[in-house]
């Protein structure tokens, strides 16, 4: 089990066939960035929609042909809006239920996109080496690989601009570090660091929090020096992993090897979510930990079918994650099924929303997976739910659940209660 510390505010966790309609555009579009599911990212403007193919220009002027199930959702809503269909054909077969696509698993990942080696970053008393990566920089220990974390990173990367049409833009000509820190001396040295900074910087009460915990945890969001992430092309924000020691002990069980590490999958989801939703006011604590905890855990056991993250109370250090089936991610939606039948666990939407990751127990987790797993569970959602994070990225604050609830298109909280129970009792969720 792997306790970690992250997330940019504060807590601790360890065919159907119809007839082909030609649709044009009424007026000039600007170029935007399309996204397709294998992973591309094309810079070009809308042209026309026939059927099932997507008709783009780029900037050579070369016209693109795309299947249209192929883009992005932000790239569908896009086509919605200025290239809406024609009526249907009443005669035509209905669609077959639509599937979600995959895109973390299904991007097409070239390898030789990742350059290991190109330089040193020094963060305190240690210098990490650079890998690059087209939207991160990873900076890793002697005798760490960091090839696996690079293609993680950039698949979830790939999955979140996928669903959530703003998150692209966020990075811009910058990378996200990531720190792939052995265990035994970087990772502490780089708490030192940064309890350093926050020191200099007038939060002492951060710092303290920092030096006294940092030991115990094995990932945590750090803030970069504005001026060395400037000089380095960086985010402001960068994610800390603690990986095998020297004296070739884990903390947790990661080593940084294979690229679908669970504990991994879980915070790099979680700080991308983070960075997706632009970060949430420290006092607009609710509704926090039922969105973000909930969607580590949600990407985590989807993408890799095992849960390896904890999480410890901040004040007492111990675990809460040590029971029967909820140690297997496999088995969650079964184990909390199974509690609800026999009323050992009884749902309650708006003390989900209240909840806080100081405090999760096991049936906490599970919930907040749950619900995060039904607001990601169609297209409709998937759609709904980055209009959640716009909602967020724009107020910092999670919105009351009737407001919640409209953003989904249901009339108040307890129809999206009711919504979200009647998911979880169904076979979908699984």
């Amino acid at each position: 089990m792997i306790f970690s510390s992250h997330f940019p505010f504060w807590h601790l966790l360890c065919n159907g066939v119809g007839v082909l309609a030609l649709v044009v555009p009424a007026f000039a579009l600007e170029p935007r960035t399309w996204i397709s599911l294998d992973g591309r990212t094309i810079d070009a403007e809308l042209i026309k929609v026939e059927g099932d193919i997507v008709e783009l220009k780029n900037k050579e002027n070369t016209i693109l042909k795309l299947p249209k199930l192929s883009l992005s959702f932000g790239d569908l809503d896009y086509i919605a809006e200025f290239a809406p269909e024609e009526k249907k054909n009443p005669f035509a077969k209905p669609a077959a239920k639509a599937k979600l696509p995959n895109p973390a698993k299904e991007m097409k990942f070239v390898s030789k996109n990742v350059k290991k080696d190109v330089g040193e970053i020094k963060l305190g008393a240690v210098s990490f080496r650079v890998a690059e990566a087209p939207r991160f920089k990873i900076l890793y220990s002697k005798g760490v690989d960091p090839g696996d974390t690079a293609e993680l990173a950039e698949r979830l990367w790939h999955d979140t601009a996928f669903f959530h049409s703003t998150f692209a833009a966020k990075f811009k000509s910058h990378r996200h570090a990531i720190i792939l820190a052995e265990a035994d001396v970087d990772f502490p040295e780089v708490g030192e660091w940064y309890a350093e900074l926050l020191n200099a910087a007038g939060n002492t009460k951060q710092a303290a929090a920092i030096t006294e915990v940092w030991k115990k945890t094995s990932a945590s969001s750090v803030g970069l020096p504005a001026d060395m992430a400037e000089a380095n092309g960086l985010l402001t924000e960068a994610t800390v992993i603690r990986l095998a020691g020297r004296s070739g002990k884990t903390p947790g069980g990661d080593t940084g090897k294979g690229v679908w590490g669970s504990f991994r999958t879980h915070v790099i989801a979680g700080d991308l979510m983070g960075i997706a939703a632009g970060g949430v006011a420290g006092f607009a604590k609710d509704g926090q930990f039922m969105i973000f905890t909930g969607h580590s855990y949600f990407k985590e056991i989807d993408l890799t079918g095992a849960s390896a993250t904890g999480i410890f109370n901040k004040d007492t250090a111990k675990k809460t994650t040590a029971s029967g089936g909820y140690d297997t991610g496999r088995n969650w939606a079964g184990e909390l099924k199974s509690r609800i039948r026999k009323k050992d666990v009884k749902p309650n939407l708006s003390a989900l929303f209240g909840s806080s990751i100081d405090d999760a127990k096991a049936d906490d987790l599970a919930l907040a997976y749950s619900f995060s797993r039904f607001l990601q569970s169609t297209p409709e959602r998937h759609t709904a739910y980055s209009k959640l994070l716009q909602r967020i990225d724009t107020s910092n604050q999670v919105p009351d659940l009737d407001a919640f609830a409209k953003i989904f298109g249901l009339e108040n909280a307890a129809a999206l209660e009711t919504a979200w129970l009647d998911y979880v009792n169904s076979g979908d969720f699984r």
